[in-house]
């Protein structure tokens, strides 16, 4: 009965556990209704056209074995409130759109303490405003311009994913490098995107102050822009996107830094054709600051073909990554969970928990099983990783992972 219900969920069919006459399910074992949270959808309303409420909650645990600081080391995180975050999505006025999303749990357990259910700050939150649609036509397809805060991604195709929607535990520490979340909370700034047929642009002026709510003007800025194409017709596959797109960080004095990149141009591509998908992101750069263990050029790539085990059930995913710079300190991990291992409150391994070299590789193998498609995954891999600094080891090690998504 167990394998039968297995077998159900996964979408197999009776071939491999009963009759072989049994057809094979494509459904979903159970889903959430497609209109949870939705107040108002009245596309004839004067005012308020659209209203929902969301959230999503990601539950994730890890287990590192490795070796740093002359030491071998195994470190377990048995469990992690990694996200939970309520969402709101308006439509008012048939021209205004509102995005918010509110950090809503904040999980000490990797410096030994608890976890805590409360009101965190904004991670999103942003105001568009369609011109083409206010003005009845202005020969684009597309022109908005908004206020608030978001992922810079422009920069990444890992960031220009949804979190929710990404086929790895964790993002890749190349992206994280390129578009850091500091304080868990997106970028504040102003940007228009315009599209014509195929062509999308994008150019928008941020601030590098990383406040919970929205960033104040104090502080740096960060010139940002992009050119997205759409060539499935070129190549003959269901969806292929290409980007390019750059950035340059403006800071001075005591001004918060928003990354460490100075500059920076950043193409990928995401493509798709019916059961495999290939996403690949690059970056060319200069670390800032007259820092010479850190300053300096940098670049990195990463790249992850993707495939369907199970056609809507399964997906097997393999990721490969690299980072270099001129600096020895130049390039860094991302914060879990192996630089977690190092902090003081668990192995204690200080260079481990700097996490930074001149060169990061990484290759990731693991699986997506879709239980209810965008509303509940369940995400296992296993990542070895090596640091180096000037020709030494810094760290070397594996991680195994695994996560649990629930969104509506």
């Amino acid at each position: 009965m167990v394998m039968v219900w297995l077998a159900g969920l996964l979408g197999i069919g009776e071939g491999w556990c009963g009759s072989r006459d049994m057809p094979v399910s494509t459904e979903p074992a159970w889903t959430i209704p497609a209109d949870a949270g939705v107040l108002v959808d009245d596309s004839d309303a004067a005012w308020l056209q659209h209203l929902k409420l969301g959230a999503y909650a990601h539950l994730q645990s890890a287990v590192v074995s490795g070796r740093a600081d002359g030491e071998d080391f195994s470190y377990t995180r048995g469990s992690d409130w990694r996200r939970a975050r309520l969402s709101l999505n308006a439509t008012c006025f048939d021209a205004l759109k509102i995005v918010a999303h509110a950090n809503m749990v904040q999980d000490e357990g990797r410096t030994g303490g608890g976890v805590e259910f409360d009101y965190f700050g904004l991670f999103l939150a942003w105001a568009e405003l369609d011109l083409t649609q206010l003005a009845g036509g202005t020969g684009l397809d597309r022109f908005s311009v908004f206020y608030g805060k978001r992922k810079l991604t422009e920069l990444n195709e890992e960031v220009a994913t949804s979190i929710n929607a990404i086929r790895t535990v964790e993002r890749s520490s190349f992206a994280a490098q390129v578009t850091p979340f500091r304080a868990a909370t997106g970028t504040t700034g102003a940007w228009l995107r315009a599209a014509k047929g195929r062509h999308e642009v994008s150019l928008g002026l941020f601030t590098t102050d990383s406040s919970p709510e929205w960033g104040n003007w104090d502080d740096g800025t960060i010139l940002l822009g992009s050119l997205k194409y759409d060539i499935s017709k070129t190549i003959g596959v269901d969806e292929a996107v290409l980007s390019l797109g750059g950035a340059a960080q403006d800071v001075k004095g005591n001004d918060e830094r928003y990354a460490m990149w100075e500059w920076l141009v950043t193409p990928w591509l995401r493509i798709r054709d019916d059961r495999w998908e290939l996403r690949v992101s690059a970056a060319v750069g200069e670390n800032g600051g007259s820092d010479a263990t850190t300053g300096g050029d940098f670049h990195g790539l990463t790249v992850m073909p993707v495939y369907w085990l199970i056609e809507g059930r399964l997906q097997g995913v393999l990721r490969y990554q690299i980072m270099a710079s001129e600096a020895p300190e130049g390039v860094g991990m991302t914060a879990r969970y192996a630089r977690e291992a190092g902090n003081a409150a668990n192995e204690n391994l200080p260079s481990l928990a700097r996490g930074t070299g001149d060169l990061l590789q990484s290759l990731y193998a693991g699986v997506v099983w879709t239980i209810a498609p965008k509303q509940l995954t369940v995400l296992a891999g296993v990542e070895w990783e090596r640091l180096e600094s000037r020709d030494s080891r810094v760290y070397s090690g594996v991680t195994g992972w695994f996560a649990t998504r629930v969104m509506f």
